[in-house]
């Protein structure tokens, strides 16, 4: 509690207020290391536990099928440690970056989340109220059952900032990651706003990758989107200055990520039962010439085992609770990678992968090469 209150006190907050849910991410050993692990499991005996329902983002392996990942034994006994800390402390191990799919989140709801996609998909997309929390200070949130009252929970916050009309790109929806980059890395932060969608921006695995891209380039937390936002008013937009992107804003960011050839990787933000299924009937008629690697969390594998089945049959792997991020993908003898998702490759490209970005459509057309 008191490291709840100097926060909101350094953050100038009058007063704390009462969250419903709180989700925690850095919770890989690869990221914490020990330091994270003992300060968990300290926290743990000394009878820590969350006051609101809490899930965590996903871990450094698969719990199950480490042993594929190329994960060490010592690595996976202190990874499964610190998910014992977690889960003691009454924490669910959902193990996503997309817990919105799994738990019930209502319009203005106050959340304390720390994985940037889901807070970014909780403001725009569900109307629920949470600020870009850093891992330790949800897990803080969390224990106590609240946060302090600024930023996002704070309705003078979510109007915007500034408008971007996409009406340039109205047939560009192949290059929504690329677009989300771009409006994150132009405007840093504050609330746009976007009008004139493309064709099929609307779809959900559309929308992730937007939000996910925006988070990755920006501190941004929210974005407005025509049709979409519930808290989207046409009013607001009056005096707002406006951005008309262009398909070439996109090609340059797309272009910066770019290697020869590589392993085909999604799932970053967690693929959903309904992308599952997606892939599967794309792939159910095809072959599969390029390696490919798919990530998603145990609930929704639980929604789509046949289809999963069918994906194992082409030759796709795929690994729960864990994603490209914050696993090592070098343990499986992979430098070179495909990805969809302009967070995947930022992040694959920091740690020092050859990347390139596609549209997913584009991906699996790449990893079908020559059938």
């Amino acid at each position: 509690m008191e490291a709840v209150v100097k926060v909101g006190e350094v953050l100038g907050a009058e007063r704390l207020i009462r969250i419903v849910n709180a989700h925690i991410s850095g919770i890989s050993y690869r990221n914490i290391g020990d330091e994270g692990l003992e300060f968990l499991k300290s926290l743990a005996e000394k009878g820590a536990r969350f006051s609101v329902p809490t899930t965590v983002n996903p871990a450094g392996m698969d719990l199950s099928k480490w042993k594929e990942m190329g994960v060490t034994e010592e690595f996976a006994i202190k990874q499964l440690e610190i998910l014992d800390a977690l889960r003691f402390m009454g924490a669910k191990l959902a193990l996503t970056c997309t817990p919105y799919r799994y738990i019930k989140i209502r319009f203005g709801d106050h959340l304390a989340w720390s994985e940037s996609s889901a807070v970014l998909y909780a403001n725009s997309i569900l109307g629920a109220r949470t600020n870009r929390d850093g891992g330790p200070l949800a897990l803080f949130e969390g224990l106590v059952g609240s946060a302090p009252l600024v930023g996002m929970h704070l309705s003078e916050s979510r109007v915007p900032t500034v408008v971007y009309d996409l009406s340039n790109l109205r047939s560009e929806c192949n290059m929504v990651s690329e677009l989300g980059y771009f409006i994150g890395r132009a405007e840093k932060r504050g609330v746009p706003a976007i009008i004139n969608l493309p064709k099929n921006f609307s779809e959900i695995k559309n929308l992730k990758l937007f939000l996910a891209s925006i988070g990755t380039s920006s501190g941004i937390a929210m974005v407005l989107i025509q049709g979409i936002s519930p808290e989207f008013k046409e009013d607001y937009l009056k005096g707002l200055d406006v951005v008309k992107p262009m398909k070439s804003d996109l090609v340059e960011i797309r272009e910066s990520f770019f290697t020869k050839d590589g392993v085909v990787v999604l799932g970053c933000p967690h693929l959903s039962p309904e992308e599952i299924a997606e892939l599967a009937n794309k792939l159910k008629d095809s072959r599969v010439t390029k390696r490919m690697i798919l990530f998603t969390s145990r609930d929704a594998a639980k929604l789509a085992r046949n289809q999963i089945k069918l994906l194992q049959e082409r030759g796709v792997d795929v690994f729960f609770d864990t994603c490209m991020v914050v696993t090592d993908l070098k343990n499986m003898g992979i430098k070179d990678v495909v990805v969809d998702s302009a967070k995947a490759a930022y992040y694959l490209q920091s740690q020092g992968y050859n990347v390139s970005l596609m549209s997913r459509e584009e991906a699996l057309e790449y990893a079908c090469e020559g059938n």
